[in-house]
C-alpha cells in the first residue's frame, strides 16, 4: 500500500533544486522500492522572480509560515547558515514534524541539542547530506555499525582541499594555480578560506565525532590547520620520500577522551586514503567488530547531496517515530600529541645552515632520519633544508621551529607536517 509523505522545502538553491529534480525524476522508483509517494507542498525562496528551471512556480513562497503550516509531514531545511535555519528547525521539531537538513555549520555548532530536541519530541532529525555529500556515512555510523564501538575515524572531508592537493601532486603546479583551477571548475568558492584553512572539514569532523562516540564535544575541540602554506616543493619532497600529502580529519578515542585534528599529513602511498583523488571524499572507520572500513565517493554537488537528502526523507517515511541517539554525555577533548615522524622545510640563506638546523633539532630531542639542502624549485638563488625526523612529539618539533626562527637562519616561513604511519 502506497503512503503519501508531504514535504515542506525551505530553500531552493543548488541542493534544493537537485532534490526537486530527483523527486520528479525518480518518483516511480522511490514508490516501487519504499511504498512511499513523495509530494513537495511548498518551497521557501528569497526571490520569487528568479528563474528556476524545472521548479513549479506555484509552489514558491517567500513566507516560511506557508511552508511550515501547510500540513506537511516533514520539513527539509536547505537555507543554510545559523539563523533563521535554527529557528525553522526548532519550530518544526516543536510541532512534531520530522526534519532533514544539510546544514553542517549549524549541526557543528548546535547539532547535539537539536538531536536531543528531536528525540524528546519522538521525531527524527536526518542529516546525511551534511557530511560527505552522497556517501552514506551518517547512516553507516547510526545503523550499519550500531553493534560496534568505534575506536577511530579519519577521512578526507573537504573536496576543495583534495582537488588542490591532487592537482599539485599530479600536475606539479603551485598552490595558487591549483586553487584557480578548482575555482574555475566550481570545486572552490570565490572566497575559499573556509575550505583551504580547514574549518569546513573541522565542522564535518565534529558532526561525525558526536555521532560515532555518542556524546557531545566542545565547539573548540578540533585542532585545525589548512593547506595554503603547502608548496610544490613539499609535494615533490613527499613523492621522493614515498608519501603523498592529503588534508586529513581524524578523531580517536583514548579512554574517556577524544582527540580531533584536521591537518595536512604525509600519507604512505599504500595508505587507503592516499588514492582518493580530486573532489572526492572518503571516511575510514575502525570498529571493534568490523575492523577497518572505507567509504568513498562524491563529497558535494547538487545531485550527490540531494541524493543524501532524499535517502533521509525516505528512511524517515519508512520508519515512523523517533530513535534514541545517545548516552547524553560529554567526551573530553584532548590535544593530539602522540609521537610521530615529521617533515620540516626551512628556507635558508646557505646550504651550510643544515648543520645548525639539525643541531637545534637534536638539542630539543628530535632525532633526524634524513636531511638535505636543496635548491628551491622556482628560485635557483634560494636554498631549502628538508628534514624527515624520527618519531617525536609535535611540541618538540614546534619548539625547534621557534628556535630556528629566533636564530635568524630561517629566511621565510617554514612548514611542519606530520607523517602518518
Amino acid at each position: 500500500m502506497t503512503r503519501k509523505l508531504k514535504i515542506g522545502l525551505l530553500g531552493c538553491g543548488t541542493v534544493g533544486r537537485g532534490l526537486v529534480e530527483l523527486v520528479g525524476r525518480n518518483d516511480a522508483l522511490v514508490r516501487q522500492r519504499s511504498g512511499v509517494e513523495l509530494c513537495i507542498t511548498r518551497i521557501l525562496v528569497r526571490d520569487l522572480d528568479k528563474e528556476r528551471h524545472g521548479v513549479d512556480r506555484a509552489l514558491l513562497t517567500s513566507d516560511p509560515d506557508k511552508v511550515l503550516n501547510n500540513g506537511c509531514d516533514l520539513v527539509v531545511e536547505l537555507v543554510g547558515g545559523i539563523e533563521p535555519a535554527r529557528s525553522f528547525i526548532e519550530r518544526s521539531l516543536a510541532r512534531g514534524k520530522h526534519v532533514v537538513t544539510a546544514n553542517k555549520a549549524l549541526l557543528a555548532l548546535d547539532g547535539f541539542s537539536l538531536m536531543k530536541a528531536a528525540e524528546q519530541q519522538k521525531v527524527r532529525l536526518g542529516f546525511e547530506a551534511s557530511v560527505c555529500g552522497g556517501i552514506p556515512i551518517i547512516r553507516a555510523l547510526r545503523d550499519g555499525l550500531v553493534g560496534n564501538n568505534i575506536q577511530r575515524l579519519s577521512g578526507i572531508l573537504n573536496g576543495t582541499c583534495n582537488y588542490i592537493l591532487t592537482r599539485m601532486t599530479e600536475d606539479s603546479v603551485e598552490f595558487a594555480a591549483a586553487l584557480r583551477e578548482a575555482q574555475a571548475k566550481g570545486f572552490a568558492e570565490a572566497d575559499p578560506s573556509l575550505d583551504i584553512d580547514g574549518y569546513d572539514a573541522a565542522q564535518k569532523l565534529k558532526i561525525l565525532t558526536e555521532l560515532a562516540f555518542s556524546a557531545q564535544v566542545g565547539a573548540d575541540a578540533v585542532q585545525v590547520e589548512g593547506i595554503r602554506d603547502i608548496a610544490a616543493d613539499d609535494v615533490q619532497a613527499a613523492k621522493e620520500l614515498g608519501f603523498v600529502i592529503k588534508h586529513v580529519a581524524a578523531a580517536e578515542l583514548n579512554g574517556d577522551a577524544v582527540s580531533l585534528v584536521c591537518a595536512p599529513l604525509l600519507l604512505p602511498v599504500a595508505h587507503q586514503l592516499a588514492g582518493i583523488r580530486d573532489e572526492n571524499n572518503a571516511v575510514l572507520i575502525r570498529g571493534d567488530a568490523v575492523g577497518e572500513m572505507l567509504f568513498s565517493g562524491k563529497g558535494a554537488g547538487s545531485l550527490p547531496s540531494a541524493s543524501a537528502v532524499l535517502s533521509d526523507v525516505v528512511d524517515i517515511a519508512c520508519h515512523r517515530g523517533g530513535f534514541s541517539m545517545s548516552r547524553g554525555g560529554r567526551v573530553a577533548a584532548v590535544a593530539a600529541d602522540c609521537d610521530s615522524r615529521h617533515y620540516l622545510r626551512v628556507a635558508v640563506g646557505s646550504p651550510s645552515d643544515i648543520g645548525s638546523i639539525t643541531t637545534i633539532l637534536e638539542r630539543n630531542g628530535v632525532g633526524v632520519a634524513r636531511a638535505a639542502a636543496v635548491w628551491a624549485r622556482n628560485d635557483s638563488k634560494k636554498h631549502q633544508v628538508r628534514v624527515l625526523t624520527h618519531a617525536c612529539s609535535r611540541k618538540a618539533v614546534e619548539t625547534s621551529r621557534r628556535d630556528i626562527t629566533e636564530s635568524g637562519i630561517e629566511k621565510s616561513k617554514s612548514i611542519v607536517l606530520r607523517v602518518a604511519d
